[in-house]
C-alpha cells in the first residue's frame, strides 16, 4: 500500500474537506480525490460520502483512522531511530522455573545494565529460543553451555515432621520416610541411586515434574525432599537440615545456539557473562 493514500486519508478524516486536505498534505484536489478512490478499492469500502460543504465519515474511516495513524506514526519514526542509534535488539529468552527469584532479577538488572536496547522475548525453554538458561543436564546436544554458578541441593523437612527435632539427618533416618520425588531432577536420580544400591526402602509419597510442585507439597507437609538451596531459602514452613551423605549438585548455565551469535546483543551478553560469571551470588553458590 502507497503511503501517500493513508496520509490523504488521515487529512481527509481530520479536515472533513477535500480541498482543505489538498492544503494540509500540498497536493491538488484531484490527487486527493484520486487517492482515497483508490485507498477505497483497495480495501473494498467506502469511507466517506461526498457532499457540497465537504464529507461524512463512514463508520469504515472510524475503524481505519486510528490504524493510519498508528502506521504513519511508526514510518515517521524511522528516520529517528538510526540517527538517535536506539535500535532495539530482540533476545528470545527461557530461564528454568526452578531457578530462584534472586538470581533471575540479578541476571536481568546485570545485563540492563550492560546492554543497551534490548527488547527481551521472555518463552518455556525451547530450540526457538536464542538462550535457554537452564541446568548443564537439560542442554541441547548441538548447544554450547556457559556454566554461570554451581549450587547445591539440601534437605528439607516440614517443620511438622519427625525430623525436624534433629539437628542433622543420614541416609538411616531416610528409610521408610515419605519423600516426594521429582523423576525429571538429576539430584533426585542421584540420591534413588544411592539408596537403592544400598537396599534401603525409598518410599515415594509423590512423583512431581516440576521443583514449583515439589515446593508445593513440601509446604503443604506430605515429606521430605531435595532442592535447590536458593530455590529453597527463605520459607517458614520447612526446615533445611544438615545432611550426612552424599551431597547432590546443579550447575546452571546458558544454552545457546552458536547461531544466535550473530545477534549483537546475544553477543554482548555472552561476552559479559563470560567475564563475570555471574560473580554478585557465586561465592555463596559454591561454598
Amino acid at each position: 500500500m502507497d503511503e501517500r493514500l493513508l496520509r490523504f486519508f488521515v487529512a481527509v478524516y481530520e479536515t472533513k474537506n477535500v480541498s482543505r486536505a489538498a492544503e494540509k498534505c500540498h497536493v491538488s484536489q484531484p490527487n486527493i480525490s484520486n487517492g482515497i478512490k483508490q485507498l477505497e478499492e483497495l480495501i473494498g469500502k467506502t469511507l466517506f460520502l461526498r457532499h457540497k460543504r465537504g464529507v461524512e465519515l463512514n463508520e469504515e474511516a472510524h475503524y481505519l483512522y486510528p490504524i493510519a495513524k498508528r502506521i504513519l506514526g511508526e514510518l515517521n519514526s524511522i528516520p529517528s531511530i538510526f540517527q538517535e542509534e536506539i535500535l532495539k535488539y530482540k533476545i528470545i529468552i527461557s530461564v528454568a522455573e526452578s531457578i530462584s527469584q534472586k538470581f533471575k532479577s540479578d541476571f536481568f538488572s546485570t545485563a540492563a545494565k550492560n546492554i543497551k536496547n534490548v527488547e527481551w522475548d521472555v518463552r518455556p525453554i525451547g530450540r526457538d529460543c536464542d538462550i535457554n538458561i537452564i541446568v548443564r543436564e537439560w542442554k541441547y546436544t548441538d548447544h554450547i553451555f556457559l556454566p554461570l554458578f554451581r549450587e547445591e541441593y539440601v534437605l528439607c523437612v516440614p517443620n511438622s515432621h519427625k525430623l525436624a527435632a534433629k539437628d542433622s539427618i543420614d541416609n538411616n533416618d531416610l528409610i521408610d520416610v515419605a519423600f516426594i520425588h521429582c523423576p525429571p531432577c538429576e539430584a533426585h536420580q542421584q540420591c534413588l541411586s544411592i539408596l537403592n544400591s544400598s537396599g534401603a526402602k525409598w518410599n515415594t509419597v509423590a512423583n512431581c515434574s516440576t521443583k514449583n510442585e515439589v515446593l508445593t507439597l513440601l509446604i503443604a507437609g506430605l515429606g521430605v525432599t531435595f532442592l535447590p538451596k536458593e530455590f529453597a531459602s527463605g520459607w517458614e514452613e520447612f526446615q533445611i537440615k544438615k545432611f550426612n551423605g552424599p551431597r547432590f549438585y546443579r550447575e546452571v548455565g546458558f544454552s545457546y545456539a552458536k547461531e544466535s551469535l550473530k545477534n549483537p546483543a546475544i553477543h554482548q551478553l555472552i561476552e559479559l557473562f563470560s567475564e563475570k560469571q555471574f560473580t554478585q551470588r557465586e561465592v555463596n553458590l559454591k561454598n
